[in-house]
């Protein structure tokens, strides 16, 4: 395994993969930093060559244009990180390919919500492929093509969900992570992470998107007996799988989320929407599953991954 990273790769030209990218692109003297977008074969070789984006920090109001490095061949077999910052449904054919061009020793992160990824990763990357989980709670919002806007400040939570990393390895990958965009933790047990993140987006996404309402608003009485439902089979199948979680906890931790993104629009509500597709199947539709294999009744939550899948028209022509 490489002693240093050099090369980075983003994967993704949404909010979160272009506020990474220009991150770590700030650091130019120390990385080679690409993005990988998913419609840049369709540029001439002069608008690969001469591409910006722009990015407005956070309490700015004028945004400022900064050169684009698209992420070429090269680029990906020399990289020794690749961060795919996508939607958790377009994990499996991303990574489908780019497995051909990663090398070995090329840590991958995943950045996305919902779980249920990992399994579809570990099919396409060899079995010692090293697969990080990237949790991020930055606000960003992009408001145009390469256009985003750094809306809050946050932190990121790392953690090993497959193969091997030594403690020198991930004392740097945290560094040069935390360097880019402070502060970014790294986790023994990122999966009870992962969980607590799921519950979360279990009930803010799915409620506000069907009711079309801001984050906030959940909080409101006519919501509490729901709530309460969905994080009970959640903790339930989460048990089944071995993460304990307490309802009286998650219940004041989707209270206290929801209170300080109030007037925030769920990342579901905007895709319903944009008629975009969702991530319910990796959210909602997760526990279902779960439930299913392991005879666990989820109601509650098999009813909301049904209700946000058939307000999408898109969804349904996947």
């Amino acid at each position: 395994m490489p002693n240093s990273i050099k090369n980075i790769v983003v994967v993704g030209q949404g909010a979160i993969g272009l506020l990474w990218y220009h991150h770590l692109s700030q650091q130019a003297e120390k990385y080679q930093v690409s993005l990988l977008a998913s419609n840049q074969n369709l540029l001439s070789p002069s608008e690969l060559i001469s591409a910006n984006y722009h990015f407005t920090p956070y309490q700015h109001k004028t945004a400022a244009p900064y050169p684009l490095n698209y992420c070429q061949d090269k680029n990906l077999q020399q990289a020794e990180l690749v961060i795919l910052c996508l939607k958790s449904y377009q994990i499996a054919k991303a990574l489908k390919g780019l497995a051909h061009s990663i090398n070995k020793d090329c840590i991958v992160i995943l950045a996305h919500n919902g779980m249920g990824t990992t399994e579809e990763a570990a099919i396409m990357l060899p079995e010692k492929q090293t697969i990080i989980a990237m949790l991020t709670t930055h606000g960003c919002l992009r408001t145009g093509s390469l256009t985003i806007v750094h809306t809050g400040i946050g932190q990121s939570d790392i953690g090993l969900l497959s193969g091997q990393l030594s403690k020198s390895r991930q004392e740097q990958l945290t560094n040069l992570l935390s360097q880019a965009l402070p502060d970014v933790s790294f986790h023994r047990n990122i999966v009870e992470k992962q969980w607590l993140k799921l519950a979360i987006n279990c009930v803010i996404n799915p409620i506000t998107a069907i009711n079309d309402i801001d984050n906030g608003d959940i909080n409101h009485q006519e919501f509490s007996a729901q709530i309460t439902q969905l994080l009970s089979e959640i903790c339930e199948v989460a048990n089944a799988v071995g993460v304990e979680l307490e309802l009286e906890y998650l219940q004041g931790l989707v209270t206290k989320v929801a209170k300080a993104t109030a007037k925030n629009c769920s990342s579901m509500r905007c895709d319903i929407i944009a008629d975009k597709p969702t991530e319910i199947d990796y959210i909602n539709g997760y526990i279902h599953r779960l439930g299913q294999q392991y005879g666990i009744a989820t109601p509650q939550n098999t009813k909301l991954w049904q209700q946000v899948f058939a307000l999408s028209t898109t969804a349904k022509q996947q």
